[in-house]
């Protein structure tokens, strides 16, 4: 980048975030070292930025759970137990089923047998021969996957390692010489076949719906060669395109896409995905619901960039699907790397569901082969020692600070700190704080929840780190809207704040299913639904409100009007609910199972895509048909939340990205500012100042007041000088002036005013005299 006198602009060198690469394990991770230095620091919580709702966290089944579905009882119950109960263990509710290969004819049975995790890695295909299902294999994968379910995991998706190898050019389910692929192209169609028929099976006979199906794993790198030591095959662009269009037309044409849908590319690091995805073609784009991605590799700004330009613009659900690595310094060296992966995934790719590579790892079968690890590693959460008993190791308590608390249907918030998770849950009017302390020092915090209107009045800590596993600590009193809690070194700490309510900018409508009528935000029933209110005799699962709607007529709908770009459903599971369909303005309907082990109320079962400006009407309609495991066929209401039409932006180019200032304008010394592509928020470009010691220099764009209200303004900012202001003028008065911290890195800044229509509203950004650089992104009025 070029300054404005010609020569490049030193001081950019100081503040490019740096990336160190690490070779762990044979993957690429990169370490972010802008992180704050650690010090006693405060943290604000801002709930008018809201990010996406999370649908839940959870493993890849490969290939764990092959050697746990096949131990004894007294072994198998209780892992099982840990990992997807949310009392008694962690609460993991999304699992990746791993479609198997082997069968008949795999010449690469026996490389893969002696590999890296012995026998427990050549995983059964159900069509062992073409046109030929056996639906006996694979029962021990099967069996972790019903153990789930049955403890309240929800979230299934399919995906596939290698084809099976009567598919494959070369019979090896491993891959194929040279970086070829070895999907034969004269078994695309069987291939696509095979998938459908799969989801059919796992949905009609045994009532364990796929959300989603992933056609290929990593498919790009190249790992996958003849005679290797575990099952895959590499997919080029071109032919992940083709196949992704079979497969969604072969979901359209079975009927199958009614309950489960498209997810690519899932490859091994964001850049990687993010080029497979944009290489579709719109008909591929468009049978993609859900982009999936591993982060072994890419940076922040790849991150901002799925996340703004293919889950925003794209309007596409994000997952963080696959992620681990190798042996850290210390079991709680392992939690707080873990927990930082976290952070930075959902800091920047915001994923609404981030799985781990596998839920235990260091496995051994009766003849020692097994996946070698340590407590210290990162493949797995739970482990085993050498006698074979499963421990659980500091990491695994560190998946449950997040997992554990920040349940399906809260919706991450921003926060001024990259060292802290925030979400939130209108529902239940909940807050939950995970802060993570890497540091050597304890360091005491304090966290700001002004921008809330009312807040309970105590945090609960829970707490992990070498000597503590999730421990639940005192009571931390809140007052005037802020508590300061000291987090030890090398600590994961996770806060809940319950009574915490929010009725600013963003919030949500929650709308009760005991509120009918026919105007907007109104349940309108048709005949043949029941009610209960006032508790509904006691009922004890958290009925939201102490109300519930449900109906097992065949046809039967419940249908709301709303003004939102959002709209999400939550209703009552339990081992007696049916299936409904639900639509969107008479859109494609999408079936919801209701079918829990478990009965729950206020439970988030579906979601729409981003809605247009305007007015629309959810439709839930009964089918009269059940999951297999159900005793009845009733689908149960519990309310509605709907997200606000999205503010509009009153800035032009408030992110910078025509590639010009216009309509900003320099002042002062105009010369000074400029825009730049190497430190964007988001995007691909940033605006820049560049004081000098005898020159300072702002950035401005003026609009004119369309009405007489409140204004939000907000922009993330950095500088490396800590004489920066960001504010706003009305009518050429000053209303407000943020100082922006230096040497943190981007930062949310936020504030409001009050102004008259027809007034003039001048926002600004200053830095004063002094040498150094300021950036600022993202700029919002609304």
């Amino acid at each position: 980048m070029v300054g404005h006198n010609g020569k490049r602009r030193v001081q950019v060198l100081a503040r490019l975030v740096v990336l160190a690469s690490i070779i762990a394990a044979g993957t690429l991770v990169f370490v972010d070292n802008g992180q704050k230095a650690y010090a006693d620091y405060s943290v604000t919580v801002y709930p008018s930025q809201q990010f996406q709702t999370i649908q839940g966290w959870g493993t890849s089944m490969a290939w764990w759970a092959n050697w746990a579905g096949s131990l004894n009882d007294s072994q198998r119950v209780p892992l099982a137990d840990k990992l997807f109960d949310p009392n008694a263990g962690i609460g993991l509710n999304v699992l990746r089923y791993n479609f198997g290969a082997d069968g008949p004819g795999n010449v690469c049975h026996n490389s893969i047998a002696s590999g890296k995790a012995g026998i427990y890695t050549n995983i059964p295909t159900y069509e062992p021969t073409n046109g030929n299902y056996d639906w006996t294999q694979d029962a021990n994968q099967r069996w972790v996957l019903q153990a789930a379910q049955s403890r309240g995991a929800n979230i299934f998706e399919g995906f596939v390692n290698s084809p099976p190898a009567w598919m494959t050019s070369n019979s090896c389910t491993s891959g194929a010489n040279g970086n070829a692929e070895n999907l034969s192209s004269s078994h695309y169609d069987d291939f696509t076949s095979y998938l459908s028929t799969i989801a059919q099976h796992f949905h009609d006979t045994w009532g364990m719906p796929l959300q989603t199906i992933e056609p290929f794993n990593e498919p790009t790198p190249g790992y996958w060669n003849y005679n290797g030591n575990q099952e895959g095959t590499n997919i080029s662009t071109g032919t992940q395109n083709t196949l992704v269009n079979k497969l969604g037309a072969k979901l359209d044409q079975t009927g199958v896409s009614a309950y489960s849908q498209v997810a690519a590319p899932d490859d091994t690091s964001v850049d990687r995905s993010n080029n497979d995805y944009n290489s579709y073609d719109s008909s591929a784009k468009a049978y993609v619901v859900q982009y999936n991605t591993h982060t072994y590799g890419g940076s922040n700004s790849d991150r901002d960039y799925a996340y703004n330009n293919i889950g925003q613009a794209g309007n596409k659900q994000l997952w963080m699907s696959e992620w681990g690595t190798g042996t850290q310094s210390s079991p709680i060296a392992a939690g707080i790397t873990l927990s930082q992966e976290i952070l930075t995934d959902e800091q920047h790719l915001h994923p609404s569901s981030w799985v781990i590579w596998q839920a235990a790892d260091n496995y051994f079968s009766s003849s020692g082969s097994g996946n070698g690890g340590s407590t210290s590693d990162l493949w797995g959460l739970a482990s085993t020692d050498s006698n074979g008993n499963i421990i659980y190791p500091s990491r695994y308590y560190t998946m449950g600070n997040y997992s554990k608390f920040v349940r399906p249907g809260y919706k991450m918030i921003e926060n001024s700190d990259s060292n802290t998770f925030s979400a939130y849950d209108a529902g239940s009017n909940t807050l939950v704080l995970v802060s993570t302390n890497s540091s050597s020092n304890s360091t005491n915090v304090t966290y700001n929840l002004s921008n809330f209107n009312g807040v309970g009045s105590t945090a609960t800590p829970y707490q992990t780190t070498a000597s503590q596993n999730l421990a639940q600590l005192a009571n931390v009193t809140v007052s005037n809207n802020a508590f300061t809690s000291a987090l030890p070194a090398q600590s994961i700490t996770t806060f809940v704040i319950h009574n915490v309510t929010y009725t600013g900018a963003g919030a949500a409508t929650e709308v009760d299913d005991s509120v009918q009528g026919t105007g907007l935000n109104q349940f309108n029933y048709s005949a043949n639904w029941g009610h209960c209110t006032g508790g509904c005799g006691n009922d004890t699962s958290g009925l939201y409100n102490g109300s519930n709607s449900w109906s097992g007529t065949a046809g039967a709908t419940a249908s709301v009007q709303f003004n939102g770009s959002r709209i999400r459903l939550f209703g009552v599971k339990d081992t007696n609910e049916g299936i409904a369909t639900i639509s969107i303005d008479g859109g494609t309907a999408m079936e919801v199972d209701f079918y829990a082990a478990h009965r729950a109320g206020n439970q988030l079962m579906w979601e729409s895509p981003l809605l247009s400006t305007g007015t629309h009407t959810l439709k839930v309609t009964v089918t009269g048909r059940k999951n297999p495991q159900s005793s009845n066929t009733w689908p149960a209401l519990d309310r509605v939340e709907i997200d606000p039409p999205a503010a509009t932006n009153l800035l032009s180019n408030a992110g910078f990205e025509s590639g010009s200032l216009s309509p900003w304008y320099g002042e002062l010394h105009p010369s000074l500012a400029g825009i730049e592509t190497n430190y964007p928020h988001t995007g691909t470009y940033d605006a820049y100042l560049h004081p000098t010691s005898s020159s300072d220099v702002g950035l401005v764009q003026i609009i004119t007041a369309p009405a007489s209200r409140t204004y939000t303004l907000s922009a993330y900012a950095a500088n490396n000088i800590g004489n920066v202001q960001f504010g706003a003028d009305v009518n050429g008065t000053q209303v407000r002036n943020l100082n922006v911290t230096g040497n943190v890195g981007y930062q949310l800044y936020t504030t409001t005013f009050t102004a008259t229509a027809g007034q003039s509203i001048k926002v600004w950004y200053y830095a004063h005299s002094i040498n150094g650089w300021a950036t600022i992104d993202d700029v919002s009025l609304t």
